[in-house]
């Protein structure tokens, strides 16, 4: 200790000397970066101040409460939005937040207080805007709508908004992120913005408005459109885009988001392949002519070599707009016109009861048994790798597929679509025709065959049969039923448990059973103790996850359920995942994990097949989104009859999820189910 002090007074008398030394220097730069910052300040004042008396406050008033589809969020309840005056006349262009409630009337606020009622014109349903009208006695100032945005990414930009019943101005300021997010259709910022600036301006620092902030996120990221709010990542709709549509709302026309219909094979939509796995049914694109097979090469003059290109490039354009497409069939370009639509007929997933899988050709070749590999449809394929094909492996006895397909069976086309994975035999079934034959031509004991198969519904009830029994590989024979183990994340307090085989053992067929716990179940390997036979005899590994507080499920938690269920899915390779929550089961009451179910699944739509939720859950303030060929999900209720079921779930079967009909849902149909989500 002696030997340090002399090191240490010396390196603080140094230290003092340089600060002596250099310090009407600092002084200095501190004086003039205090000079920049007041001068910034200044800045974002003029540019804020420029477009104040054109922005005004927005009220909802008499919003309802609860009911199906209800949102909970500072928004609904009680949070007014703003408004950008864009016509003398009264007309005022706002976020349609403020629609997304039934509500008995509008008023549109003005710097000086005064209210006046507002009436809709029309609504941008694409971008999240509305068009209102007041009648005001006076002509208001309204700010210039630009043809063009010449801000660089990197550069200042300012939301601007107002709150309180003074008005009061409200400003952020941040850079300019990126152009064309969210598929093409949106600036970003990082500007911290609350849901008060929804329906505000975002200027630059010369107070020329570039776009106007509405509440969004990327697809899959959160559970609602608000969830960002004030997070440093905000969205806003660019000035040229609404000057484009202004004169279409000013004549009452709604906007829509301009669909197509195409389905991608790929499951990575940044993976250099635009192929098509199919096209929707009486869509554009069939309507175009496009078919399953072809190669999109551009779109509306764009070169594309990735799915997610494709969609940037449509993702600005309306319906009724009409796009050119250059495509590629059998080594030939072409190019034809297609009209977007506004709405597509919704999925009828359909199914012809087969268990399919990809194996390697070679080691099929050498006749293994254990070569096959149980692959789901979602982000753990590697697809189209050399040297796969799909194989038949189980049969569901009395479905479409009893007596036509058998195990072993080849499957290279469908109605003459080349197979080249399971994600493009399963996307090619999802969107077939219902009660319309399919062909299918398999190669079986070294010829080809041609099999016509009459597809069904996956809607309906649950089937009381599945697929032949799972095994063990050679190596693991045990009948014992499966221990419970302890699954972690190290940065999250959730516990986790699971019922399941070792982690290297080869086992083919395993589905994977993610259950949510009540919150006031606290020992998730307790829960599972009473399961774990009928799990072992299913082939589901079962995965209990608890909540984090013991009186509610969280939206937060909707990262560490998908990071537990990603964790488990990488132990032990399965072929299908469902989620559900013991409301589901007979004799258990709903709780806020039948709700937490809905809302993980609807958001996080990489990871599960399947929910299964008890008929008396309370929905989340979820935004539905239509089902996905690429991202089927279906829906499993404890109940007889579709006529039975909640309010809720007609807006879901509307939207495509097809309703499997549990009746008294025992944990061995729950299992059977979760085993089923597998059948294509």
């Amino acid at each position: 200790m002696n030997q340090l002090r002399p090191v240490r007074l010396i390196v603080i008398a140094c230290v003092g000397m340089i600060v002596f030394a250099s310090s009407p220097v600092c002084s200095q730069a501190r004086a003039q970066t205090a000079s920049q910052r007041q001068q910034f300040a200044k800045a974002i004042r003029n540019a804020a101040t420029r477009v104040l008396p054109s922005v005004v406050s927005v009220e909802v008033i008499g919003v309802a409460q609860g009911g199906a589809g209800s949102n909970s969020s500072e928004v609904a309840n009680d949070a007014p939005s703003c408004g950008l005056v864009v016509d003398p006349s009264g007309l005022i262009l706002a976020s349609d937040i403020i629609l997304r409630r039934p509500s008995a009337s509008l008023l549109v606020v003005l710097e000086d207080q005064t209210r006046l009622a507002a009436t809709v014109v029309a609504r941008d349903y694409h971008r999240g805007l509305v068009l209102l009208k007041t009648e005001a006695d006076r002509s208001l100032p309204a700010i210039e709508v630009p043809s063009e945005v010449r801000t660089p990414v990197g550069g200042t930009v300012v939301a601007v908004g107002r709150y309180g019943t003074d008005q009061s101005p409200m400003v952020s300021s941040g850079i300019l992120s990126a152009r064309g997010r969210l598929e093409g259709t949106m600036l970003q910022t990082d500007a911290r913005v609350s849901p008060t600036y929804y329906g505000g301006p975002l200027v630059d620092l010369y107070g020329n408005v570039i776009g106007i902030v509405v509440p969004a996120v990327a697809p899959g990221g959160a559970p609602d459109d608000t969830s960002w709010y004030d997070s440093g990542i905000a969205f806003a709709v660019p000035l040229p885009i609404v000057a484009n549509k202004l004169p279409q709302l000013r004549d009452g026309n709604d906007i829509k988001k301009g669909l197509i219909g195409i389905v991608p094979r790929s499951n990575d939509p940044y993976e250099e392949d635009t192929q098509l796995a199919a096209v929707r049914s009486r869509s554009p694109a069939e309507k175009a002519g496009l078919q399953a097979g072809d190669v999109i090469e551009s779109v509306a003059g764009q070169t594309v070599l990735m799915f997610q290109q494709v969609k940037e490039a449509l993702g600005p354009y309306d319906a009724g707009d009409e796009i050119e497409i250059k495509y590629q069939r059998d080594g030939q370009s072409s190019t034809i016109n297609v009209t977007l639509a506004d709405s597509i007929p919704p999925l009828r997933p359909q199914r012809i009861g087969a268990w399919a899988v990809e194996t390697d050709t070679a080691l099929t070749e050498a006749s293994e048994p254990t070569a096959t590999k149980d692959i789901s449809d979602d982000d753990r394929i590697t697809e189209d790798a050399p040297g796969v094909q799909v194989v038949v492996a189980g049969v569901l006895p009395g479905s479409p597929s009893d007596g036509k397909l058998v195990e072993g069976d080849v499957i290279e086309s469908v109605n003459d679509a080349a197979i080249e994975s399971l994600a493009t035999l399963r996307r090619k079934l999802v969107t077939a025709e219902p009660n319309v034959e399919i062909e299918i031509r398999v190669r079986r004991d070294d010829s080809e065959e041609i099999v016509n198969v009459m597809p069904t519904s996956v809607a309906g009830a649950l089937p009381t049969t599945t697929f032949p029994a799972w095994k063990a590989n050679n190596e693991s024979e045990s009948d014992d039923p499966w221990d419970v183990k302890e699954l972690r994340l190290p940065d999250v307090p959730n516990l986790g448990a699971y019922a399941g085989p070792e982690n290297d053992q080869s086992i083919d067929g395993l589905a994977l059973l993610v259950l949510l716990l009540s919150p006031e179940q606290r020992d998730p390997q307790d829960a599972l103790k009473d399961y774990r036979k009928a799990a072992t005899e299913n082939g589901v590994l079962v995965c209990a996850i608890c909540s984090e507080d013991d009186q509610r499920w969280q939206p937060k938690e909707i990262d560490t359920i998908s990071r537990m269920t990603t964790l488990m899915a990488q132990r032990i390779p399965v072929g299908a995942i469902g989620i559900a929550a013991t409301g589901a089961i007979k004799g258990n009451k709903p709780s806020a994990a039948d709700s937490m179910v809905i809302a993980m699944a609807l958001s996080d739509r990489k990871n599960f097949d399947g929910i299964a939720v008890s008929d008396q859950t309370r929905p989340p303030a979820v935004r539905l989104r239509e089902n996905e060929p690429d991202r089927s999900l279906q829906l499993l209720l404890p109940i007889e009859n579709v006529d039975d079921g909640p309010t809720w779930l007609a807006p879901l079967s509307k939207a495509g999820y097809p309703v499997t009909l549990g009746g008294e849902l025992q944990f061995d149909d729950l299992l059977r189910w979760t085993r089923l989500l597998q059948s294509i």
